[in-house]
C-alpha cells in the first residue's frame, strides 16, 4: 500500500511540473496566435522579376515560384493608452470650449487634443439624448485609446509548392474612447454615456501609426521577394 501511494504521489508531482511547464510555455504576454487574429484582406501579386502579366488581387491553384502573397492582419486589442483622466467642468459652457487633452505620445504625431464640443458632437452623433443636457449643471468627461496591430503578413510561393513566411510590414491603429457623465434635464439626474471608436462597432482607426511601407504592397512584394532569393527574412515597423 506504501509503495502505490508513493508512485502515486510521483505521477501527481510529474503531471503538475508539467501542466506548470505548459502554462508558463502559454504566456499571455507573447504576441496573438493567427486564430486571434483577424484577416482584412489577401492577395498575390507577381514581381516583375517574373515576367508575367497576371493581375494584382488574383489567387492561383500554381503559382509561379517566387509569387507574393500580402495578408492585411488586424489583431485584438492589445492595450491602450491613458488619455485625460476623468475630469470635471463647473458647467456644460466650460466643458464646450475648453482644449481637452485626448492622448498623450502618440508614435510620430505625439499630442492629441480636441475641444469639448467636438467630444460632444461624437458622442451625441450616438446618443441624441444628450441634447437633454442641463447646461448649468456639472459636466465630466474622460478619454483614452485602444490600440491593434495591424500586420502585412508577407509570404512567397516558394520550390516545395507552400506559402512561405518571409516576414511582415507592422504598423499600429489607435481607436478613441470618448465618455462623459452628464445632468440629463429630462429625468433629473446624472447620466453617463460613452462609446467605443473600435473595430467591432465598425469605426476605422483615429489615428495610424504606419510603417515605412504601410499599404505599398507593389514595393512590399518586391522587398519579400529579394528577402527570398538572398534566403533572409524581410521585417519593418512603425
Amino acid at each position: 500500500m506504501r509503495l502505490l501511494k508513493s508512485l502515486f504521489l510521483a505521477i501527481f508531482l510529474l503531471v503538475f511540473s508539467l501542466n506548470d511547464s505548459l502554462a508558463a510555455f502559454f504566456d499571455k504576454n507573447l504576441p496573438s496566435i493567427k486564430s486571434d487574429r483577424i484577416i482584412l484582406k489577401s492577395q498575390t501579386i507577381i514581381p516583375l522579376h517574373l515576367d508575367s502579366d497576371r493581375e494584382i488581387g488574383v489567387e492561383y491553384i500554381d503559382p509561379d515560384y517566387g509569387t507574393i502573397k500580402i495578408e492585411d492582419v488586424l489583431t485584438n486589442e492589445v492595450g491602450y493608452i491613458n488619455g485625460t483622466p476623468r475630469k470635471s467642468f463647473t458647467n456644460f459652457e466650460t466643458f464646450k470650449y475648453a482644449s481637452i487633452l485626448v492622448i498623450k505620445a502618440v508614435p510620430g504625431l505625439g499630442d492629441i487634443y480636441r475641444r469639448g464640443e467636438e467630444i460632444y458632437n461624437a458622442l451625441k452623433a450616438v446618443y441624441t439624448d444628450l441634447s437633454n443636457i442641463d447646461p448649468y449643471k456639472r459636466v465630466e468627461v474622460e478619454t483614452k485609446y485602444t490600440y491593434r496591430d495591424f500586420y502585412h503578413d508577407l509570404y512567397v510561393w516558394d520550390y516545395n509548392k507552400t506559402w512561405k513566411y518571409i516576414g511582415y510590414s507592422l504598423s499600429r491603429y489607435f481607436y478613441k474612447y470618448y465618455g462623459m457623465w452628464y445632468f440629463d434635464s429630462k429625468i433629473g439626474e446624472f447620466r453617463h454615456r460613452d462609446e467605443h471608436y473600435t473595430h467591432q462597432n465598425g469605426y476605422p482607426p483615429e489615428v495610424i501609426a504606419k510603417a515605412p511601407n504601410y499599404m505599398k504592397y507593389n514595393v512590399l512584394s518586391q522587398l519579400a521577394y529579394e528577402a527570398w532569393k538572398m534566403g533572409r527574412t524581410y521585417y519593418e515597423t512603425y
